[in-house]
Parts: structure tokens; C-alpha cells; sequence
């Protein structure tokens, strides 16, 4: 009786250590996920309002440092300053604006606390696929940092573009087609005998019509895009639709 109560006993002990082990596995096995759950919690996304980026489609540009987005919105390079589209510097910024990322996507960040102009235009940092915008127009001699007035870029990024603008900006004169003037006559030569005028009877008087009326007056637009919009762009001073607040620059040429 002794033999057999020994072969129960280990026989009982063997089976309570094999069902105790899979339970502590399981409790363990069970408990991991958790663990990790509360140690590496997924990161909320840290992107906001400000300093915000989306990618757009440019799809006109204005000059070297404002162009149209798809939906018509007008962006404005936040750092840099362009000559004016309608000088010979101007022209040079405008077509290498349009060779970098006319029909291009580009990405568009915005300064934290910075959104629009007073013309409404979204102030942003551009990217295109050559790099940042904005430091590749800054190196050329029609394109400098913004010195006008405020300038919302960061202290570093004005830094930045401060350092690659090694050669400032040459605007020249507004560009015109002239005409061939005739070549100056040398000497004194006589002058030649004029024909004697023929009489010719007097035509009979026609009905003198009505003056037009004069065009009503244009009042100062709103922004540029609403001057754009109805074709009037470019606004001088003196003209109708100007006004000074349209005039960024104070040049007399409002929404160039």
C-alpha cells in the first residue's frame, strides 16, 4: 500500500506541474501586447494650421515671385523680391520662374502665423523638383531678399537666402518698342521748290455727329484679382481702378 501511495502521489505532482506551466505562458503571452501598446503609443501628427505644407499645380505666374495655383489662388514667394514683370530684369525673372515650375506640382509651407498679403496673396515657402525655390531665384541679378518692408520669412531662412544674395537685384528700364528715328541730314542743302497748290473746291459740310458720351468712371478695385479678373491690370497712378493700396511698391504701377 505504501508503493502504491507513492506512485499516486508523484504521479499527482507530475500532472500539476504540466498544467501549471501553459497558464503562465498564456498570462504572459496575453500581457505583451499591452506592454507595448502603453510604451510606444502611436504619435498624434504635430502638423497644424501654421507651418502647414500641401502641393499645388502652378498654373500661370505673374512674375519672379507671384504665380496662380490650380483654383485661381495667387501665391507670393515668402523672402524674395523680383524685379517688376514690366522691366528688363523683370522679364528675366519672369521666364525663369516660368522654366522652373510653370505646369509643375510644387509643395507650398506657410510661416507659423503668416498666411496672406495685404492683396490677399497666400504668403509660402516654395519647393519645386530643382530644390527651394526661392534660393534659386535669390542668385540671379533679378531677384534679392525682400527689403521693402517686412519680411515674413524666419530669421534663419532670410539668413539663408541673405547669403546666396551675393549680387542684390538690376531691374533696368521698362522695356518699349521704339521706333527707327531718321538719319540726321548733313550739311545745308537748298531746299527744294514745293509744288504751287492746286485749288480744290470745298467738300460739302458733313453732319458733325454727336460726341460720345464719356465712359463712366472705374473705382478703385478691391484686390488685384479682382482688377485682374475684369482685364484692367495693370493699374498706374493717375488711372482708373489705381489705388495706392494696390500699389506694393509704391512705384505707380499697382497689380504688375
Amino acid at each position: 500500500m505504501r508503493i502504491v501511495a507513492l506512485v499516486i502521489g508523484a504521479v499527482t505532482a507530475v500532472l500539476l506541474l504540466a498544467g501549471c506551466v501553459p497558464q503562465t505562458a498564456t498570462r504572459s503571452s496575453s500581457s505583451a501586447p499591452a506592454t507595448a501598446a502603453t510604451a510606444s503609443p502611436v504619435a498624434a501628427d504635430a502638423v497644424g494650421t501654421d507651418g502647414a505644407a500641401s502641393s499645388a499645380m502652378v498654373t500661370r505666374v505673374i512674375d519672379g515671385d507671384t504665380f496662380v495655383i490650380t483654383g485661381g489662388t495667387e501665391v507670393r514667394v515668402l523672402g524674395i523680391d523680383s524685379c517688376e514683370a514690366p522691366t528688363v530684369g523683370g522679364r528675366k525673372a519672369t521666364r525663369a520662374a516660368e522654366d522652373a515650375i510653370l505646369g509643375q506640382s510644387v509643395r507650398l509651407t506657410a510661416e507659423p502665423g503668416v498666411d496672406r498679403d495685404r492683396y490677399d496673396r497666400q504668403l509660402r515657402y516654395v519647393s519645386y523638383s530643382g530644390g527651394d525655390f526661392a534660393e534659386m531665384m535669390v542668385r540671379a541679378d533679378h531677384t534679392a531678399i525682400y527689403t521693402k518692408g517686412r519680411n515674413d520669412a524666419s530669421v534663419s531662412v532670410q539668413a539663408r537666402l541673405r547669403s546666396l544674395d551675393g549680387n542684390g537685384r538690376t531691374c533696368g528700364g521698362t522695356t518699349t518698342t521704339t521706333r527707327p528715328q531718321p538719319a540726321p541730314v548733313v550739311g545745308n542743302p537748298s531746299p527744294k521748290p514745293q509744288p504751287k497748290p492746286v485749288a480744290t473746291p470745298k467738300p460739302a459740310p458733313r453732319p458733325v455727329a454727336a460726341a460720345p458720351k464719356p465712359a463712366p468712371s472705374v473705382g478703385a478695385f478691391k484686390n488685384c484679382t479682382e482688377a485682374r479678373a475684369a482685364g484692367a491690370a495693370p493699374l498706374y497712378r493717375g488711372g482708373p481702378g489705381y489705388a495706392a493700396k494696390l500699389d506694393r511698391d509704391g512705384d505707380g504701377v499697382a497689380c504688375e
